[in-house]
């Protein structure tokens, strides 16, 4: 996504952007399959968002205080009116305590806002991305500014955020649109991060070299990011299913799965009890969740030179980045770049 600024509008989008923090997700429901929200994701400091905009709810969001990152968001994909414009990054005031609902920029005022959530500087010069969980290239008008909330945002590698993952989302919303939505389905995607609490941004060692005073180990980085699929169609023959799961880092492999075998790795990746992102399978090892994903896979393995031998579960290999290809570089001045997926200012 290009850059740009918006800052004149600052306010604007302050009065009309609404995340409330809720007991349950009855708000917002409709982003989930069958109405039903991913199960087994409890914590103690983890909290409840639906994320409104405008006087709409356009996702919800499973957000961990403690680690400062979401667990989960939930959505799906809004055609309309799609830009490369980029809004600033907004905070959640209700997270920490403050009596109003309005998502907003962080001020010099705020003092304790950012004691249960991540603000910007968290980022600055750690060389991590703001990536997108609900990403901002699957929501067009007002749905697109609302992705762009520090609650919907986990530390990325950036060649993980704007090579692999962004090569995934592009792929996806490709095949849902021609393969789901134009069809008379509809698209449910919750996308997750798994925080590991032994890497921590911003790291002190790198801001006391660079002479940066700020507060250090705020924020985890993931050790995987997943995606799960559902297609959901009155036809069952045109239902389907699928799920994909990769490793926080420059070189890592995109693994392709069922929804049920993904719920036993994050169950094993949690330390939960039992992990169920949908209530039911999705009619997932169908024919035609196995056509969808290797439609997927083969516009994947065309962006990447090289692959694994070894075949994923549905059919498709895994993409790995060829060692010959370059990394890409973040901005001289060592600011994080970001974008759903894809590199932006």
């Amino acid at each position: 996504m290009g850059p740009f600024a918006l800052l004149g509008f600052a306010s604007l989008w302050a009065g009309l952007a609404l995340a409330e923090v809720v007991s349950d997700f009855s708000e917002c429901n409709k982003y989930f399959y069958n109405g039903a929200e991913p199960k087994g994701f409890d914590q103690q400091n983890g909290v409840n968002i639906c994320q409104r905009y405008g006087n709409e709810y356009h996702f919800a969001t499973f957000y961990d205080k403690s680690n400062r990152i979401p667990v989960w968001s939930a959505y799906s994909i809004r055609e309309g009116n799609c830009t490369d414009k980029k809004p600033i990054w907004m905070v959640e005031p209700q997270l920490s305590g403050f009596n109003e609902k309005d998502m907003r920029t962080k001020t010099k005022k705020d003092g304790n806002l950012k004691t249960n959530q991540a603000v910007n500087e968290d980022y600055d010069k750690t060389g991590y991305d703001r990536g997108h969980l609900n990403p901002n290239s699957f929501q067009c008008d007002k749905g697109q500014i609302a992705t762009f909330t520090l609650t919907n945002a986990v530390s990325e590698d950036p060649c993980f955020n704007r090579v692999h993952w962004y090569e995934l989302e592009r792929n996806l919303k490709y095949q849902l649109k021609n393969e789901c939505s134009d069809l008379d389905g509809k698209p449910f995607l919750v996308t997750g991060a798994v925080p590991n609490p032994k890497y921590r941004i911003p790291n002190k060692d790198d801001d006391d070299s660079r002479d940066i005073k700020r507060d250090a180990g705020r924020v985890v980085v993931p050790s995987h990011i997943w995606t799960a699929v559902c297609c959901n169609h009155s036809n069952n023959n045109e239902k389907f299913s699928f799920a994909f799961m990769g490793i926080n880092k420059p070189d890592s492999i995109l693994k392709a799965m069922e929804v049920t075998e993904l719920n036993k790795e994050l169950t094993k990746l949690y330390k939960k009890s039992s992990i169920e992102i949908f209530n039911d399978n999705c009619n997932e090892g169908s024919t035609k969740s196995t056509e969808v994903l290797k439609k997927i896979t083969k516009e994947l393995r065309s962006s990447f030179p090289h692959w694994d031998d070894e075949a994923g579960p549905l059919g498709g290999k895994r993409p790995r980045l060829s060692s010959g290809r370059k990394r890409k570089s973040l901005s001289g001045s060592g600011s994080s770049l970001e974008g759903g997926g894809r590199e932006a200012a």
